[in-house]
């Protein structure tokens, strides 16, 4: 359309571009055409680096390999908890935390899982608590501890060569209880320069497990943590026992089906049988480790309450944390498998009855007491009701002497009621020529 024509058909359309191209022209082009690209990518840049940095926001959440925060470094600590685990092993942990906080000692907890870490910080926010994941890490954390002495391990673990590699301290294997599974005495152990056991049974699996334990340093402490049932059992000892409530007790599955000790399948049908014939409370605490390898039994607890659908007053179902000291302190009787809870439950006195599974060759870590010796052994629930009739209904406890033998050679009677552990505590804590060593090590 030509311009005339525009102005005489479409007037106002004619007069507005003539606006446009008299009062709106464009703007002189840049003369260096490169270097407005320049500009513009200068300024596209900056667009982009005012909106969040993925990369660096990711970066900033990643967890530091050493948390000192809860540590109060540079002082007079003498004493350092190793714990390896992950936070399904807390209870390792909860088992001695009570006993140093009661030896007065300074003493501090070195975990090696963030997890665990976070939950120790919460659980004991008033005690120093490191976090320390590499060797370079831990060194670094050593090396602000300058009056330390001792180390103390709860179970083996790869990540314990980070701290045993320094010969300056004592390194000291606590453990987190004491049974006959295989895994109790081993060539591992030669790592150690002192292993604190309970009693005499667990130097005598030493003894019988084939190989040279000569170096092995052994030193009976006792249980600690179960020093007032054991006072209360043997003090006790020719009192009347009525069955008022049992306690089941069972391992987890093991990590390979070769070790695997646990009842935890029989469970369900088992007890309700079980508090049928004896009309008394069932509590039952499966093991925190519990279907870590058999995913079946990730609904146990469910299927047990299920199970008690028409007695739920009868049956209750102890949390995985719960210690099991607070559960044997008021049980009569108890239902265990192959694991170090049937030496806890020893310090009561009181009848036990032990899973023995018979479609598998068990090995274990004997000592010079077998467990046929004090308590009863069962393969089947028809073997255990069996059992169960004759000790309990008739009355025919052949056993109850032998738990006595049992306490002071699993336990230690004297070591636990005269405080042996806190005297060994003391013993690390004072010892100079250990603080020379670290001195030497500092000025070096």
């Amino acid at each position: 359309m030509s311009r005339a024509t525009k102005l005489l058909t479409q007037p106002n359309l004619f007069f507005k571009d003539m606006y446009k191209k008299r009062f709106q022209r464009p703007s002189t082009p840049t003369a260096n055409t490169s270097q407005q690209k320049k500009v513009n990518a200068v300024t596209v840049k900056k667009e982009y680096s005012t909106q969040p940095n993925k990369s660096a926001n990711a970066a900033s959440k990643v967890t530091p390999s050493l948390i000192i925060d809860n540590m109060r470094l540079f002082t007079k600590i003498s004493h350092l908890l190793h714990t390896g685990e992950g936070v399904r092993c807390a209870y390792q942990l909860e088992q001695w935390v009570g006993e140093f906080i009661a030896s007065g000692e300074k003493f501090a907890i070195l975990t090696r899982n963030i997890e665990m870490y976070k939950w120790a910080i919460q659980q004991y926010p008033y005690l120093d608590i490191v976090y320390a994941k590499a060797a370079i890490d831990v060194e670094n954390m050593l090396n602000k501890l300058p009056y330390l002495k001792g180390i103390y391990y709860f179970s083996n673990t790869g990540n314990l060569i980070h701290t045993l590699r320094y010969n300056v301290y004592q390194h000291i294997f606590l453990g987190h209880g004491d049974s006959d599974k295989a895994a109790s005495a081993h060539k591992y152990f030669r790592v150690y320069d002192e292993i604190w056991v309970a009693g005499q049974a667990h130097i005598d699996r030493f003894k019988n497990a084939k190989f040279n334990i000569g170096h092995l340093t052994f030193i009976k402490v006792g249980r600690p943590t179960l020093k007032q049932i054991v006072k209360k059992s043997v003090n006790n000892l020719n009192s009347p026992k009525n069955i008022k409530s049992l306690t089941y007790f069972p391992t987890w599955e093991g990590v390979y089906e070769e070790n695997n000790y646990s009842s935890a399948h029989l469970s369900v049908v088992m007890l309700p049988e079980i508090q049928s014939r004896l009309e008394c409370n069932i509590f039952a605490k499966y093991h925190p480790l519990t279907s870590s390898r058999d995913k079946t039994l990730a609904t146990i607890s469910d299927a047990l309450s299920q199970s008690f659908i028409e007695k739920p007053f009868m049956l209750e179902i102890a949390d995985k944390t719960v210690p099991v000291e607070k559960l044997i302190v008021n049980s009569d009787l108890f239902i265990c498998d192959i694991s170090a809870v049937v030496s806890e439950c020893i310090s009561s006195l009181c009848p036990i009855f032990i899973y023995i599974p018979a479609d598998r060759n068990i090995v274990t870590s004997s000592s010079e007491m077998q467990y046929s010796d004090y308590a009863y052994e069962f393969s089947s629930i028809p073997q255990l009701m069996s059992l169960i009739e004759t000790v309990l209904i008739e009355g025919n406890d052949y056993l109850a002497e032998a738990r006595y033998k049992a306490l002071d050679y699993l336990l230690s009677i004297n070591e636990t009621v005269n405080n042996e552990f806190i005297n060994q505590l003391k013993r690390i804590g004072a010892d100079n020529s250990l603080q020379e060593n670290v001195r030497e090590q500092i000025t070096q």
